[in-house]
This record gives structure tokens, C-alpha cells and sequence, in this order.
């Protein structure tokens, strides 16, 4: 219990998977057993707490060797306090010749940007091999 009170959580929507908390970092951890292609994805929300009217625009730093799509690829907000989702892609390839229990960390970034503000989300992939 966080809050010392006890809660009735009966009612709640299905929040997915952990990787959809609403972090501004988006961390996908795979274990390759043998598959070739892994993929994953990240629901987020944003809200506008700059002007009204702002467009922002992704510019997207993949992680060596992973594909990152975002969808949509600008950001429209009409007004202060607007919230907008957006989705995240992430696929990436199995790593060869990766020995049992040992992993390898890519890291990237996905950068919003109206012209006036800069909104850095980082990206990190762990790919692991199964002992």
C-alpha cells in the first residue's frame, strides 16, 4: 500500500503491459530464445503545457541496428492542457553468436520538437540470451 488507505481496484482498466507506465524513457528487454525478429511497443501520452497552437515534430535517434517507428510523426495541439497519445515501435533482430546469460544494451533516443522546446525521450534495448 502507498498511500496507507485501503483501495478497491476492482473497477480498473487493464493497464497492458509495464512498459506502458507513461515514463518518458521506453526500455524493451528481449530474450531471443532462438527467435530471429523481436518487437515490442510503447503507448504514451503527452500533454501540452506550452502554447496553444504548437505542432511538435519526432525526430527519431534509433539504437544501432533496431528500427523505431512513431505513429503519429507530428503532434498537434490546439490548446493548453490538450493531452495526445502517440506510438512507439520498436523491432530489432536477434544478435548472432550472443554466448548463454550475457546480453547486449543499445541505447537511442526520440527527440519532439516544436521549433521552440526540445522533448527527449530515451530508448533502450536489451537483448538477452537465455542460460
Amino acid at each position: 500500500m502507498i498511500t496507507r488507505k485501503g483501495a478497491d481496484c476492482s473497477g480498473a482498466k487493464r493497464g497492458g503491459h509495464i512498459g506502458n507506465l507513461n515514463y518518458p524513457s521506453m526500455t524493451a528487454v528481449f530474450q531471443q530464445y532462438g527467435k530471429s525478429k523481436l518487437s515490442t511497443h510503447f503507448i504514451r501520452s503527452v500533454t501540452n503545457v506550452g502554447d496553444s497552437h504548437s505542432i511538435y515534430t519526432v525526430r527519431i535517434r534509433p539504437p544501432h541496428g533496431v528500427a523505431v517507428v512513431v505513429e503519429p510523426e507530428r503532434l498537434v495541439f490546439r490548446r493548453v492542457g490538450q493531452r495526445l497519445n502517440f506510438l512507439v515501435r520498436v523491432q530489432v533482430e536477434a544478435v548472432k553468436g550472443l554466448s548463454q546469460g550475457s546480453s547486449v544494451v543499445k541505447s537511442g533516443s526520440i527527440v519532439w520538437s516544436d521549433g521552440k522546446h526540445i522533448v527527449n525521450s530515451p530508448v533502450v534495448v536489451t537483448l538477452q540470451q537465455p542460460l
